[in-house]
């Protein structure tokens, strides 16, 4: 089944998202007024810069903290809407993610700029990439801010955990973790812009929060089937059967799916799962006995297969079809 995003939810991650678009946007302006002397020039801002994060911050950490009583609520928690103690938006205000006041991160920008000055870019591209760094670093801080609060709010009450729920259209990382219920204390592993929602519940009401990836996947088109599990073969071997737990998780590190050429072919394969605890790496040391071998990726048993049983049995063998 698919799961339905609480409408407290969907409102909630709307709002967030104008506010923090909002800041970035504004912080921005402000960065335009960096000149050629960018110290000089920072520090006429610098203040300006602090009061669009600190108000960000709060208003931020604000909707986060009445979005958890308001979707306990929603979701039938009612029970479990008692704080403990009171939180202050305030609180979370000047400092990030990484414990270092915000000042800091701000300044970052310029450290930015400056280094690329020293690696020979010009002025103007060195406040253009100050002005990136000081983008991300804004939206990064906005997010872990409201993240933040979330827990904080949840913690204060007697939350044993979450479930984590699509905001469509969604990648095929996150949609094969939807609907993962964890205890509060475990980390959310997100990706950049990822726009899952955490939702609060309890593990027993977990079960009515879970979504079914087959049923997510076989609703989308050809273009947006081949985008969530990587490319257009991908869709296709899934369309044939195959695992796309298996299909996404070849991506799992960063440079993990590769390219080689083997006896005059350029061929791509993936080095996850190959060892003896995989599916792909048991199947592939069982046959003559061999070690690891790479493990081919569906794009090239296409290519090199001249039948549909033929391409079948290569992407059983590798571990694709379970």
């Amino acid at each position: 089944m698919l799961q339905t995003l609480p409408p407290v939810a969907e409102r909630y991650g709307r709002t967030q998202r104008r506010e923090i678009a909002a800041a970035v946007a504004a912080v921005g302006r402000q960065w335009r007024r960096v000149g050629d002397e960018f110290d000089a020039s920072y520090a006429l801002i610098e203040h300006q810069l602090w009061a669009v994060m600190d108000t960000a911050q709060e208003r931020i950490a604000a909707g986060a903290l009445e979005y958890i009583p308001a979707v306990l609520r929603e979701t039938g928690q009612e029970r479990v809407d008692d704080p403990r103690y009171d939180i202050s938006p305030r609180a979370l205000v000047g400092t990030a993610g990484d414990g270092l006041g915000t000042d800091t991160l701000a300044y970052g920008a310029v450290v930015h700029a400056k280094t690329a000055v020293l690696e020979g870019a010009s002025t103007r591209e060195a406040l253009a990439q100050g002005g990136r760094f000081l983008s991300v670093s804004v939206g990064t801080l906005l997010s872990d801010t409201g993240r933040t609060a979330e827990k904080l709010a949840a913690h204060a009450r007697p939350v044993t955990g979450f479930v984590r729920m699509l905001e469509p259209p969604s990648c095929g990382r996150c949609v094969i973790l939807a609907g993962k219920w964890s205890r509060r204390q475990e980390r959310f592993l997100r990706h950049p812009k990822c726009d899952c929602r955490n939702i609060p519940a309890s593990e027993s009401l977990a079960g009515d929060l879970t979504v079914s990836p087959a049923d997510y996947f076989d609703g989308l088109s050809d273009d947006d089937l081949a985008r969530a599990l990587g490319s257009k073969a991908n869709a296709q071997a899934y369309r044939d059967g195959a695992d796309p737990n298996q299909l996404i998780n070849a991506y799992r590190r960063e440079g993990s799916v590769r390219e080689a050429q083997v006896y005059g072919r350029r061929v791509k394969y993936t080095t996850e799962g190959i060892t003896r605890h995989g599916v792909a790496g048991r199947r592939l040391m069982g046959t003559r006995g061999r070690g690891r071998q790479p493990r081919l990726m569906p794009e090239s048993i296409y290519k090199i297969t001249n039948s549909k049983a033929e391409a079948d049995a290569m992407l059983r063998r590798y571990g694709w079809i379970l």
